[in-house]
Formats: structure tokens, sequence, C-alpha cells
């Protein structure tokens, strides 16, 4: 731990923090389940440089997944290394998410602190989604940590120093990196970091201004390396581009994966906006939505204790001085400094937050983004609360208690004694602050501090540790939430049959193909490449995960033209493919290639019988 603070007397709090956050991040990780689609690509990258490079879905490399390649390269090197085991698959997010730790530490230290710091790292130890996340492949564990890391190297480098300028230039680097993660998530945040880049830097405005254009023109050159890569790579010899009906790497990060999802469009219509699965998701789009039945018990704990840390701070460094040729008195650089941090962190919080109130859809893990800005911000808030006036502090928590009791109303079966606990425990705390702050009696000092704590942590705690004594499943491996199970269907609009459509595919996708089925066509696949084809990438995952190499028709929603009905009929014509699975897993899509392909099947195709579990089978020999 020594080289994440110079200081000595921090290396052992900040070890044993670090120690305690890897026990709540990995309690009994090796018994969660992995999310089956990208599973079934970590297990395709693994065992194929090729597939490894391209980010190809399935082992034949006919499809790659419908996002970048980021995360899953991660995890494939660690299954390369240990063998593909579900801990080996899940291990990277348990490592990330604990790295968080005192990454955060030292980064809010250097802004507001060493008990802002040890404040805001265990708000991010508390926080529910980040807890779900660890034990689970979705890829935004991992991004969540590039971003900290590309956070933590931007204050380094503003500290000055030798190697100042290399920061600055690996925090570049690693926000490019989480842009291959997470795509257009990551970008969002490209603006805050760069004008943090400009107001922490050193100079008069022209040269600060350049600085923060070469910091974002490095985000960029790294961000689109590997999409320029595949670009130039000739579609022979690489796979077909899920989330695109072009086979553009362009198109699924930019529209099935950014513009398809924003601005309330009919996702179900558009054949590459890939949101169909998230339409109407996460309750109704509405600056409530963070903090409706989905998202209120993931993330939104100690957002009031942010937002009134945040307001608080902005209004006290209002004023950041004179300059005078590019230079600043040392009283008004701290001033300015620390009025960056409340800018930064700000940014980040609003910048998600809106783009989540906005979005057509999200999943409620989505808000993992905004737990190191609530951190720091809430963490720091506390801090300085406790600090200042007497009846700063008591304000805070009874805030922050408040709204734990009303968010605790979103979901009133669970755990109805926690928002009693958490009531009766604020309630306490504000009446016992003024008389701890006079008083010197040690015990009145440390009953107090148990019942702040219980107001302000009692319930996040709850909540991440449900996770902990939860066992794997299916659905909560893709819904990777904290709490109560989740229902992806809870709070949908639209088409209430075809939404019961869905629910039914994902029910039978749990319960995995018919024994009876995967048997069949290991016997009958003889010399074809393809055991079968089967409509959607995410029922064809099940097929892989039993060892069967099947062809995953139309890629994550189905609606991709690989193959089209031409190219699906050649297959068959020449001796490649035989069998074709439809499922009822379509994902809600009704797109014209899913269609079309449906059509040539029922009418080219006889249907094999004696299978149940969802799907039938069709011979088209």
């Amino acid at each position: 731990m020594a080289w994440m603070t110079r200081r000595s007397a921090d290396r052992a709090p900040v070890a044993a923090l670090t120690a305690v956050a890897a026990v709540v991040f990995g309690w009994g990780f090796e018994r969660g389940r992995t999310h089956p689609y990208y599973t079934a690509a970590v297990r395709s990258m693994s065992a194929n440089w090729h597939d490894f490079v391209y980010g190809s879905f399935d082992p034949s490399g006919f499809i790659t997944t419908d996002k970048l390649p980021g995360a899953f390269w991660v995890q494939a090197l660690s299954v390369r290394l240990f063998g593909f085991h579900p801990w080996a698959v899940l291990l990277p997010q348990v490592l990330a998410a604990t790295a968080c730790v005192p990454l955060l530490f030292v980064t809010v230290r250097r802004w507001t602190g060493r008990a802002a710091g040890y404040a805001a790292a265990l708000c991010y130890v508390l926080t529910p989604v980040t807890v779900a996340l660890s034990r689970s492949n979705i890829p935004d564990a991992l991004m969540v940590f590039f971003l900290v890391v590309a956070a933590h190297a931007l204050w380094r480098w503003a500290d000055g120093g030798r190697r100042a300028s290399w920061w600055l230039a690996g925090s570049a680097v690693w926000l490019g990196v989480a842009f291959t993660v997470k795509m257009g998530q990551a970008l969002l945040v490209v603006p805050v970091f760069a004008a943090g880049c400009y107001l922490l830097g050193a100079g008069g405005r022209g040269r600060r201004l350049g600085r923060a254009a070469g910091y974002g023109a490095g985000v960029a050159a790294v961000s689109l390396a590997w999409m320029v890569f595949v670009t130039l790579t000739p579609a022979a010899d690489r796979p077909y581009i899920d989330g695109s009906v072009h086979n553009s790497v362009w198109e699924m990060v930019f529209q099935y994966n950014g513009f398809g999802r924003i601005g309330g469009q009919d996702a179900g219509s558009d054949p590459l906006s890939g949101g169909a699965v998230l339409a109407g998701a996460g309750g109704p789009a509405g600056i409530g939505r963070i903090f409706g039945v989905q998202s209120a018990g993931q993330i939104s704990w100690l957002i009031p204790a942010a937002v009134v840390g945040l307001a608080a701070g902005l209004l006290a460094t209002r004023r950041t001085g004179r300059r005078f040729g590019g230079a600043m008195e040392q009283r008004s650089l701290e001033t300015v400094r620390l009025r960056t941090g409340y800018i930064f962190w700000g940014g980040w919080l609003a910048v998600y937050s809106l783009a989540f109130c906005t979005a057509t859809g999200i999943h409620s893990y989505y808000t993992s983004t905004l737990a190191p800005p609530i951190a720091a911000l809430a963490g720091s808030a506390l801090v300085a609360a406790a600090r200042g006036r007497a009846w700063q502090l008591p304000a805070l928590v009874a805030a922050t208690a408040g709204w734990a009791f009303l968010a605790s109303l979103e979901t009133p079966h669970y755990q109805p004694w926690l928002r009693w606990l958490v009531a009766v425990a604020g309630v306490l705390a504000v009446a016992l602050l003024p008389w701890a702050r006079l008083a010197t009696s040690r015990a009145l000092a440390l009953a107090t501090a148990v019942v702040v704590s219980t107001a302000v942590f009692a319930a996040p705690a709850v909540w991440s540790a449900s996770v902990l004594t939860r066992h794997g499943d299916t659905m909560g491996s893709i819904m990777a939430s904290a709490g109560p199970p989740q229902d992806m269907f809870a709070g949908r609009h639209g088409d209430r049959a075809g939404n019961a459509e869905i629910e039914h595919g994902l029910r039978d996708f749990e319960r995995g193909p018919d024994p009876r089925l995967i048997s069949f066509l290991k016997h009958r696949r003889g010399a074809r490449p393809f055991a079968a084809a089967v409509d959607g990438s995410m029922a064809a995952a099940s097929y892989l995960a039993k060892g069967v190499d099947v062809l995953p028709m139309g890629g994550f929603t189905g609606d991709a033209p690989a193959p089209t009905v031409g190219g699906l009929a050649g297959l068959v014509r020449g001796g490649e493919l035989r069998y074709v699975v439809l499922t009822a897993l379509h994902m809600g899509r009704t797109g014209p290639q899913a269609t079309a392909r449906d059509a040539w099947v029922t009418g080219h195709c006889h249907a094999v019988p004696g299978f149940d579990g969802g799907a039938k089978l069709f011979d088209c020999a």
C-alpha cells in the first residue's frame, strides 16, 4: 500500500479498509452465476486469439457481441490464466471493485483531506449496486474501475512533480480504456474530465485550453483505436459486427448503443436502436427514475448528502480570488482546487443522472457510475458538517435518514423494520449531537457516533449485505441488483402481450434447453461446422454452455442480418447447416430480418416433434 500513500499513518487503515472491501465484494463470489451471454463470449475469446482480438461471441467467429470487447478481454485473460471456471470469470470484477477503495481514498484525500477520503471509501464500499456488480461479469464494474483510475491520475497530475505530464497522459489513456468497456456511457464524462484538466492546470487561458484539447484528443485516440482496426479489417476476415445492419462497428457503438437509447424513440421499430429490451425499463423517464422502485435502493441512499455537500461547497468557494498574469495567490489556488473538485465530482454526478433520467430505458445497475461521485461528495459533506457549525451535521443526518425512510417505502415488504430503525436512529442522532459537542463524556461521544452511523449507513449496509447471502441464479446475474429480486418487466410500458412473451422466453431460458435436444444435436451434427442455428445470441448462449456449437442467428436482438435469409438458405444448400432452433426468447424483437428468417424456416423445414422447453426444432435437410 506504500505506492498509494506517502503517509505511513494512512497505510494500515487503508489496507484494513481495502481488506474489508475485498471481503464485502468477494464474499461467496465463487457461488455466483455469470451472465450467460457475456460468458459465452468470454469462453470463445479465451480459446482463440483471433476471437479474442475481434471480440467474437461464438467459437466459430461468426458474430461479435453487441458491445466493445474491453471488459471481455480482461475476463478472457483471467480464464486463460486460471481455466474456465465461473470464479475465474468473476475474479476481475471483484479485484476491480476492491481496488476502487484505496484509489478513491487517495483521490478524495488530495481534494478535501484524510478524513473525507476515509468517509468516501466507506460510502463506496456500502453502495448496494457496487456490491451486486462485483459478483457479475457485466461490464459496468470494470468501466467504473477505469473511470476511478482516470480520476486518480488526473488529481495526481494536479499535484505537479517531475512526472506530472505522465499522470495526465495516463488519465486520458484510462478514460479511453473505459470507453472500450462500455462505449458512450464512459464517453459522457469526458467533458467533465477535460474541464478538470483546464481548471487544475497552470498557465494562461490559451495554454490551459490547449492542454484540455490535447487531453480530449488523447482520449479519442485510445477510444477509437480498436474501432479503426476493425474497420480496416476486411469483413471476410472477421466476425460480423452485432448491433449493426451494415456490419459496421460505428453503427454498433454510436447508433445501437448510443443515440438509439436516448430521446424516447420507439426502440422496437428501429433495427439499430438496440433498446428493445430496455424500452420502458427502470420506470418512466424523468428525475424520478433514479429515486424509483428499481433504482432507489441500489444507489440513492446518500444522494441527499452528496447534493447538499455539493451545493454548500460551490457556495463556499464562489469567490476564487484574482489572477495576476497567469499566476494566483496561494490562498486562491487552494480555493480554486477545492472548487474544481466540487465541479468535477458534481459534473460527473449531474451528467450521468441526466443521461439515466432521459434514456429510453436503463437497467438499475447502470447507476453504478454514480457511486464514485456520490461517495466523494457525501463523504466530504459528512466530514465538513462534523467540523462546521453545530446545526450542520444534525441537519445533514436528518436529511439522509429522512430520505432513507422514504426510499424504503418504495419496497414496503422488504425488511420493513429497516425504515423504523433508521427513523429512530435519525431522531436520536439529531437529539444527541448538540449534547455530544458540549459534553466531554467518551461514552456519550461513542453512543452518538453509533447512532449517527446507523442513521446514515444502516439502509445501504443492509441492502448491500443482502447480496452476500444470495445464491446465484441466472436472472440475478442478468439484473445484478441488491435487495429484493428485481422484475425486469416492472414499470415497463407498451405491449403487455409482447412483454409476457419475452418473460415466458426468459423463464424457458433460465431452465435451460431440453437435455434431449442437446443430446439429439450432438449426435446428429456429423461433420457440419454447426450443430444447429439458434435464433438470437442470448438463446444460443445456453447451447454453447452445453458444448454445442451453434450459429447465433441475428445476434443479441435476433434482428441483425447475420445471416440473411439468402445466407441461411445457402448454408443449408451447402451442407453446413441442417437444423434450426426457434425459441420463445426473441427479446421482444419483430424486425424484418428475424421475421423473414422465421418465415423461411417454417416454410422450408419440417418440425421435429418430441422436445420441450419452449424451443422448436426444425430439420431443413
